[in-house]
């Protein structure tokens, strides 16, 4: 394998396995020591999102004018600071709901540069490889959402909640030296030098976003991925509460965090492992369509395993391997129908959509496990993919079936 992968590989997982291990300690700080209600801590999980909703757009078009390397560097120097922050509010040095969201915001901000990881991908990987590049981009986020949220749940049990938050900020941190000692830049100078931000402003993104929506392929796939995503980011504000709740099974935060890393773990062997066999057997348009199956099955029963845990095991498996399946394969396809020196910014713009679901997802989540029924959020994941595989049919027709990427 191609040691430039490798290296933005272990880039990304040492990123998202420090994102990971505040995953259950939020939710669970922001309820019992901050009195937030659901509907806040929806809003609080969903502005890192938001954030990236409003400049992915920039990190995609900044790594096609100077490259990606600067930009997974600025990205992770600042995330470095905006844990450094959050731990300071978990810790009780500055106990502030304010701050608690001015730091997510900053994270989201800083973040906001995983277009240009993605570039990187498409950059050093032939179209035919594609699927299968961004499947390992999808397994270090699996692999941070396995190890990640164990570790966060364990430490913060025994030594408290700022400590774990600061590890996170230590993990950026080596990411950072590893992607400034071991990246070489991967986009042509000349590629780079054809570029600039002339004209670039909210008006000429809103009118690129548009652009690339009305593309006969990418712009139907780019609505799909955001339709997916949006799906599955109903349950991230409120998995954990349900899970803590008379109506789920009253574990603590530390016994939740099992259940991130197993979902975790699913997604990570489905997107790192399983996906290139099973690409190999089927038609990847076929896969994505079985994929919007059976992730609508796994999160429309969560709420129905009536404290059973070998039922909601069986929930989260379905939900996980769907969802593995469905981000490898469909970034694949819109990395396949873009133009090489324009895919940081349609993966940007496809990020940015994809980070306005998980700032919708949360927001609505969270604002129905509290005025409607703590079932509301799984349900309501569920009827959306029931959508999102009707349309996912539309990839059976002849046009995506002959279709081959202009590079």
């Amino acid at each position: 394998m191609d040691r430039r992968i490798i290296v933005i590989f272990l880039t990304v997982f040492i990123d998202l396995l420090g994102f990971g291990i505040l995953i259950p300690i939020l939710p669970t700080f922001a309820q019992n020591e901050l009195f937030m209600s659901e509907t806040l801590i929806g809003l609080n999980i969903g502005i890192f999102s938001l954030m990236q909703f409003i400049f992915n757009p920039l990190w995609g078009r900044l790594s096609d004018i100077y490259g990606r390397k600067p930009i997974l560097i600025f990205g992770l120097a600042g995330n470095v600071v905006s844990y450094i922050i959050t731990g300071l509010v978990l810790a009780g040095v500055w106990k502030s709901v304010f701050l608690l969201f001015v730091s997510r915001a900053l994270a989201g901000f800083f973040s906001a540069n995983i277009g240009a990881a993605m570039a990187y991908i498409s950059d050093v990987t032939p179209p035919k490889d594609r699927s299968k590049g961004m499947g390992l981009i999808g397994a270090a986020f699996g692999l941070g959402f396995v190890f990640g949220p164990f570790i966060g749940g364990v430490l913060a049990k025994h030594y408290g909640f700022g400590f774990p938050t600061f590890m996170s900020a230590g993990l950026s941190l080596i990411a950072l030296m590893l992607t400034f000692f071991f990246v070489n830049e991967s986009l042509p100078k000349e590629l780079r030098g054809a570029k600039t931000m002339s004209g670039f402003n909210v008006k000429n993104g809103f009118n690129k976003l548009i652009g690339a929506l009305k593309h006969p392929h990418v712009g139907f796939l780019i609505l799909l991925y955001f339709v997916i995503v949006f799906s599955i980011s109903n349950i991230f504000s409120t998995f954990q509460l349900y899970a803590e709740s008379k109506n789920g099974f009253s574990y603590d935060f530390e016994q939740v965090s099992y259940l991130f890393a197993f979902s975790g773990l699913v997604g990570a062997i489905t997107q790192g492992v399983l996906i290139r066999p099973i690409l190999r057997m089927f038609d990847e348009r076929k896969v994505f369509i079985a994929g919007c199956i059976i992730m609508g099955i796994g999160l429309g029963t969560i709420p129905f395993s009536n404290h059973i845990l070998v039922l909601l095991l069986g929930s989260i498996l379905f939900m996980s391997f769907g969802n593995g399946l469905l981000l490898s394969i469909g970034l694949g396809l819109i990395s396949k129908f873009s133009d090489r020196d324009e895919q940081g910014g349609i993966l940007g713009l496809t990020q940015s959509l994809a980070s306005l679901a998980r700032f919708l997802g949360p927001t609505w989540g969270g604002l129905v496990y509290h005025y409607v029924s703590f079932t509301a959020p799984f349900l309501t994941g569920g009827i959306v993919m029931v959508g999102a595989t009707v349309l996912s049919f539309r990839l059976l027709k002849d046009k995506y079936k002959h279709s081959t990427n202009p590079h």
